[in-house]
């Protein structure tokens, strides 16, 4: 299956994260949940804990909740999350655009 990363800034630094090749059936459980969630467009479904808990789980707890919130562009934190929902689910290329969207655009090196 094809690598999966996203970046987050710690301690000042850029660093990236790439999910392990082995993602258990569990997660495809709690992709499909998240995947109603922000389909409804209804931001009280949206569990924010849980959800940002969830790509720290697919990543191998390689770094926390603070770490997310805190290491993520907020303009890229649901798309984040919902790459992560369609990499689960095996929609490699979707999860791939969500987040090459949001680097294509990012000209900073900060």
């Amino acid at each position: 299956m094809d690598s999966f990363s996203i970046s987050l800034k710690i301690d000042g630094k850029n660093k990236k994260f790439t999910a392990p090749s082995f993602i258990p059936g569990k997660f495809f459980r709690l992709a499909a949940e998240i995947e109603q969630e922000i389909q409804s467009f209804d931001s009280d479904k949206f569990d924010y804990d849980k959800n940002f808990q969830f790509v720290c789980d697919v990543f191998g707890n390689k770094f926390d909740v603070d770490d997310f919130e805190n290491g993520i562009d907020a303009r890229k934190i649901v798309n984040t999350v919902y790459a992560t929902v369609h990499f689960v689910i095996g929609n490699i290329a979707i999860a791939s655009e969500l987040l090459a969207d949001g680097e294509s655009k990012d000209t900073s090196k900060n």
